[in-house]
């Protein structure tokens, strides 16, 4: 008699045999993550436009909001003090239109020893045009300096402040963006990997009642009726191999009532040989009856 809890432990799920039927198995599997795959490259696709979009929408909110600007200098030209000891070598001329001809130029002394020359018309004739007066200046007698004002270095800061701020603000904005992908790649790929698996052992809760069918009906074949054991908790197909194992236990019934008669012929025939000797061909039945009893017997251990 074979032990029962062995034959039970030969059913047991493990991670070696969740491949029973491969055909079956993977072409499921394959499907259903190829299926799943396609699903999540179109919403991938969907929700990294969307934050893409958004990003940029939020980028240009941020970049319109104006940062205070850096003032700039203010340049003033102001003219050199000439020397106190009257040799000051600044001098201006400026020139005052003339009535028609010509003019001549007089220096008229400053109050530090410089003079500026003063263009002093000559007469000319009433009919001539009159002329644009010209103004010539001394670059040496002025001088150009650069102003600041007061809150200079508070607006640089503020500025530059408000740029950091921006920029910051639209880093943030690219890391969200690209947290987002991050997330769908990794979701998709945990997704498709737990598919696959999920896959595979719920299609092995399929393959392994018909595996377990076709192994009882090739002991059948073979002239063995084995006891059939119940299915594996979660399998499915139960109706199916419930039916199979009332056919199977049906054709154990046959074969323990073959072996009854044959047996009861054999007792009658054996009654017969003690009052009447039987023939040798007779006999030659009753061992080949025998014989087909014991093969029975034995399919049926």
């Amino acid at each position: 008699m074979s032990n029962p809890k062995a034959q039970g432990r030969g059913y047991q799920r493990s991670w070696k045999n969740l491949l029973i039927n491969k055909e079956y198995q993977l072409r499921f599997t394959f499907l259903m993550v190829a299926l799943s795959a396609v699903l999540l490259a179109g919403l991938g696709f969907w929700v990294q436009s969307v934050a893409k979009e958004t990003t940029a929408v939020g980028i240009t909110r941020i970049r319109g909001e104006a940062c205070p600007k850096v003032p700039e200098p203010v340049a003033v030209m102001a003219p050199v003090a000439a020397a106190a000891d009257g040799t000051g070598s600044g001098t201006s001329a400026v020139g005052v239109p003339d009535v028609g001809g010509s003019g001549s130029a007089v220096v008229v002394p400053d109050v530090g020893g410089s003079g500026s020359a003063v263009v002093v018309p000559d007469a000319a004739p009433a009919d001539a045009p009159p002329k644009r007066s010209r103004v010539m200046i001394d670059e040496s007698s002025i001088t150009m300096t650069m102003t600041l004002p007061a809150d200079f270095a508070d607006q640089v800061v503020e500025h530059w402040k408000c740029e950091m701020r921006q920029a910051a603000a639209i880093a943030e904005l690219q890391r969200g963006e690209d947290k987002i992908r991050l997330v769908l790649v990794l979701t998709s790929i945990f997704l498709i990997i737990g598919l696959a698996i999920y896959g595979i052992k719920m299609t092995h809760k399929v393959a392994g009642p018909l595996f377990k069918v076709s192994l009882y009906l090739n002991k059948m074949r073979d002239g063995r009726f084995d006891k059939v054991w119940n299915l594996r908790k979660g399998d499915q197909l139960v109706d199916f191999y419930e039916h199979f194992k009332a056919g199977h236990a049906g054709v154990v019934t046959l074969q323990r009532e073959d072996i009854a008669a044959l047996q009861a012929f054999i007792d009658a025939a054996d009654k017969v040989h003690k009052t009447t000797p039987l023939s040798p061909e007779q006999l030659a039945a009753v061992d080949q009856l025998r014989a087909l009893v014991a093969t029975k017997e034995k399919s049926l251990a």
